[in-house]
């Protein structure tokens, strides 16, 4: 007769998450006289002001 062997639960390697890019949000959207701009979380604040103060008096 076969004696019974124990079942040993067996080691996985642990894989590293995977890093996943920051989300580009959509901070605003504005529509005047035909033209259409977005701004994204990813725009540099500064930049973002210089253009809104070109486009809105």
């Amino acid at each position: 007769m076969l004696e019974k062997q124990p079942i040993v639960a067996l080691n996985h390697p642990v894989r590293p998450k995977k890093t996943r890019p920051t989300r580009n949000n959509l901070l605003l959207s504005l529509k005047k006289n035909g033209l259409e701009l977005d701004f994204y979380s990813s725009l540099d604040p500064e930049l973002m002001t210089k253009l809104l103060e070109k486009v809105l008096p």
